[in-house]
């Protein structure tokens, strides 16, 4: 008896996952100006990325979201699984929102003159301004040209409204080159002994000069007396062997100021 032998071989093919296909749908929803429905349509999808054309994004499936402002916005889907991803757009048309403000603004120093700033307005939508620095001073300016008055880091706020929103943003900025001290210089006008001069009750120096007209043109001339401070007011005295001068000078941050004692 003959037997025959007959091998049967089976092949398994695998499975090929198919490409992607992005597809969606918009739908404005009724009685909610700015707001949409996306129905996605995709197919061999498993994950999914939106943009909107306003800066959000989204990784849900099917989202609803809400514009803020009129225009034209493309939105756009990226289906993906794991074998590849497909990219579809769509735009919207949005009309007939309240204009929603947007606060932004940006600052620069203004060269030459230290401590002044020049706010540049760059908001969105708004009609109404109100500036808050943190040294206390204001303004309602739509660009306003700021001088502090000392060195530091300072905060500024602006308020942006219209008549149906408001917003607002803070920034911080760092002020310096402002002088932090005055001067004033104590001269005469003729010819004398020697003159002491005190400011509170420390001796400063001696005059031992004098300029029969006119005003000395600068502080820190030799054979005057040069007094450097903080900006205040501040008593003083001077004094020959013979006669005395005695009063209140005042010294303003980055200025020359003369003092005459009078012969």
């Amino acid at each position: 008896m003959l037997i025959a032998l007959i091998t049967v071989t089976l092949s398994c093919q695998p499975d090929i996952t198919p490409q992607p296909i992005a597809e969606f749908s918009v739908e404005k929803v009724q009685g909610s100006p700015g707001k949409i429905k996306l129905t996605n349509k995709s197919q061999n999808a498993d994950r999914y990325q939106w943009t909107f054309g306003d800066g959000r994004a989204s990784t849900e499936e099917s989202p609803e979201i809400e514009y803020k402002t009129d225009g034209t916005f493309t939105i756009v889907l990226t289906a993906k699984n794991g074998v590849g991803e497909d990219e579809v757009s769509n735009s919207v048309e949005i009309t007939g929102l309240v204009k929603y403000v947007t606060a932004a603004f940006d600052f620069a120093p203004v060269s030459a003159v230290p401590g002044r700033i020049q706010f540049t307005n760059k908001s969105v939508n708004a009609d109404r301004y109100q500036w808050e620095f943190s040294d206390g001073q204001a303004s309602t300016d739509a660009n306003p040209l700021i001088d502090f008055k000392s060195n530091g880091v300072f905060t500024a706020r602006l308020i942006a409204k219209n008549g149906n929103s408001t917003d607002q943003v803070s920034r911080s900025m760092s002020v310096s080159g402002i002088p932090t001290t005055g001067s004033v210089m104590f001269w005469t006008n003729g010819r004398s002994s020697d003159i002491e001069v005190y400011v509170g009750s420390t001796m400063q120096g001696v005059i031992n000069t004098f300029q029969a007209s006119g005003t000395p043109a600068s502080c820190g001339q030799d054979g005057y007396v040069t007094f450097q401070g903080p900006e205040g007011t501040y008593n003083f005295h001077a004094r020959t062997a013979s006669r005395s001068w005695s009063g209140v000078i005042t010294v303003k941050n980055g200025e020359c100021r003369m003092k005459l004692l009078p012969q």
